[in-house]
C-alpha cells in the first residue's frame, strides 16, 4: 500500500533532516572523543551513540524551531502562500528572506512547494 504524498513528502524531510543533523553531529562527538582520550578509557559504544543521537537530536529541534520562524516571519510579510485544497501544497516569493527554511518547514508538515 504507497503512502499518501502528503506522508511521504512529511516523512522524507523529518528523516533527511535527522540524518543531516546526525552527520553535523558526528564530528564535534569525534572530536571530543579524541581530544580528550575517551576512546582508550574503555567507554561502551552504547555511550558514544546515546550522545550522538542526543546531540542530533538537539541540532534538528533547533532547525525546525528556525525554519518555523522563518516561516511565521515570510507568512506575516505575505511572501509565502499555502494552498489549503487538493493538491496540498505552496508557493514562495522569490525574495522571500529565508525560503530554504520556509521549503524546510512547510515539507516537515507535508506540503509539497511549487515553482
Amino acid at each position: 500500500m504507497p503512502l499518501k504524498p502528503r506522508l511521504a513528502t512529511a516523512l522524507r524531510a523529518n528523516l533527511l533532516l535527522f540524518a543531516v543533523s546526525t552527520g553535523a553531529a558526528a564530528l564535534p562527538c569525534l572530536g571530543l572523543i579524541l581530544m580528550f582520550g575517551m576512546n582508550e578509557a574503555g567507554m561502551p559504544a552504547s555511550a558514544y551513540l546515546g550522545g550522538l543521537l542526543l546531540v542530533a537530536g538537539v541540532i534538528t529541534l533547533v532547525v525546525r524551531g528556525h525554519a518555523r520562524r522563518a516561516f511565521e516571519d515570510a507568512d506575516l510579510a505575505r511572501k509565502v502562500q499555502v494552498y489549503e485544497k487538493p493538491p496540498f501544497g505552496a508557493s514562495i516569493a522569490g525574495d522571500c528572506a529565508q525560503p530554504w527554511l520556509v521549503q524546510l518547514h512547510l515539507e516537515l508538515r507535508g506540503l509539497q512547494c511549487r515553482d
